[in-house]
Formats: structure tokens, sequence, C-alpha cells
């Protein structure tokens, strides 16, 4: 066994967005192990705070046209979805966003409180184009873990949309692995992680919360605890978390995104489906964008058929 009082971490760079972190010394064959472990943990269950409803002034559906608008609410929407918050509260918080024209409306202009607030500002909302012109939404943050599919959800208020939800706070997690030394011995590994976020949570917090969850995770063979409810075994196939998500996820241009909805691909799992060759087909859709989907799904674990 290593002696645990040897065994350190090292913060070699960190911003608000990002953390290189050294963790060592560990046995030979465990910086892999626990690096990948930790690289999956840290992109699927260290959760985050997003909008999950809005409530428009002069709307009661999503294909709705605001007057003095430039955007559509489809589009609005969409990048209502980029917006990041740093909220650690069980229950839902409500925001508002009042601003009148003409100008640029951005994240800055959502009146957010000592609870909850809005990790990137700067983020693009919608443009006002004369000065009769208003945007006033009421929003609803939540907290979660990965994704939340808008048509899985229900609404019994009227005007309210319902929206997908990106919940996950880090964009992306590398580790490697080099080799160090503990005494004479040389057969020991040194893991770095890397972690890149949307500046809701420090790296390092991110990196601690994937560590007690994967140690939580583990300590169920050592100690077992009863579940209260029956967990039951699907034998029907692999079920990947996430593959049913909306394709505007990815990010791609408006336009790109358009194209491949038309072309009947409306869903992560009907682009793995069909398969990269075949999506390339679609209009529009360009090696420029098939990267970005590429890259996409790499760093969540899916792959192409």
């Amino acid at each position: 066994m290593i002696d645990t009082s040897k065994f350190h971490i090292n913060t070699l760079n960190q911003t608000e967005t990002y953390g290189k972190f050294e963790l060592t010394p560990l046995f030979g064959g465990f910086g892999h192990t626990i690096g990948n472990s930790l690289r999956r943990i840290l992109l699927i269950t260290v959760p985050g705070a997003a909008i999950t409803r809005i409530k428009v002034d002069g709307a009661n559906h999503l294909f709705t046209t605001l007057p003095g608008v430039k955007e559509d609410l489809v589009e609005i929407s969409l990048n209502l979805k980029k917006i990041k918050f740093i909220y650690n509260k069980d229950e839902p918080a409500k925001l508002t966003l009042d601003k009148k024209g003409p100008g640029i409306v951005t994240a800055a202009d959502i009146i957010d409180t000592d609870l909850c607030k809005v990790a990137n500002p700067g983020q693009h909302i919608a443009t006002l184009s004369d000065a009769k012109s208003k945007l006033s939404i009421e929003l609803t943050i939540e907290r979660g873990v990965g994704y939340t599919l808008a048509k899985e959800q229900q609404s019994s208020i009227v005007g309210e949309i319902v929206m997908d939800a990106t919940f996950t706070p880090v964009l992306k997690a590398n580790y490697s692995v080099e080799p160090t030394r503990l005494g004479k011995k040389s057969n020991y590994d040194k893991l770095i992680m890397e972690i890149w976020t949307d500046g809701s949570v420090e790296p390092i917090q991110a990196l601690k919360f994937a560590a007690k969850d994967f140690i939580s995770t583990l300590s169920q063979i050592v100690d077992p605890k009863d579940f209260e409810e029956e967990v039951v075994a699907i034998s029907d196939g692999p079920i990947i978390q996430g593959i049913d998500i909306s394709i505007e996820e990815i990010e791609l241009p408006l336009r790109v995104t358009n194209a491949l909805k038309k072309a009947g691909f409306t869903s992560i799992d009907s682009l793995i489906k069909a398969g990269r060759l075949e999506v390339s087909k679609a209009k529009n859709v360009g090696e420029k964008s098939l990267k970005i989907i590429d890259a996409w799904l790499k760093e969540r674990g899916f792959t192409w058929k």
C-alpha cells in the first residue's frame, strides 16, 4: 500500500473555466484507471443549473414572432439554453428579464439574485430594433445532472414554454499519465487532469465532486446499501445516457441545425444510427460541421454507426 501521507494534488494552472491538476503518486496502472473513470464522471454526473421553463410576454408557444425583435422565439430559446448559472439550491429559482430597445439583449440583462447568478453575462439573447420594442421573460432555473428533454416535461401554466436543458457544467476533460518515483522505486504513476467548465463551477470543485461520486459508488462494493426502489435490469441492449437528446445541444450554426432537421436528423440517436457518411449527404452539412459533431460525440462517449 502507498503511504497516503505521500499522496498530494498540485494545481499546475487554474482559471475560472480551466484547471490542470497533478495527482501523485499512484500505483503503476492506477493512473489510467482513475484518470479515465474521473473523466467519464466529470462529463456525466457533476450537477449544474440551467433554464428549464420560460414565460414570454406576448407569446403562447415557441413558434412566435415578437414585434420589434430580430430573432424569432426559437432562436431566442437556443440562446437562452447557452446561459449558465451559479445556483446550488434544490428548489427552482425564478429570474426575470425586462429590456426595452433599441439594442442588444444579453444575459447581463437578467435580474439575478444573491442565490442565483448568471455565469456568462456576455451571452447574446436577442436584438431589439427600435424604441418601441421590448422583451420581457420570466425564467425558471433548476439544478440537475446531464440533460433533460422538453418532451419529457409538462406544464399546466398557460403560456409557459418548457425547454430542453443542459445541466452539465463540465465542457471537456482530459487526462494523461507519466511515470514517477516514490523513494527508490520508479514504477509509480503521476496523473494529470485537465478540466474545462462553463464558469458556473470551479474546475477543482468539479474534480472533488467527481472523486466523491466515484468513492460513493465504489463503497457499495464494500458496504452495500439497500435501494428503496427495486432495480430492474433491461436486457434489450445497452442504454447510453443522453443519446435521445436534441441535436441542438451540439450548438451547430442555426442553418446547419435546420438542415439536419429537414433531413430527418432531430436527435443524437438519429445521427448515430445513420452514420457519418449518411449525415454528410444532408444539404448544408459540410466537413467543418461534421468535425464539430465528431468532437461532441467523442467527448460524451458516443460513436458513429
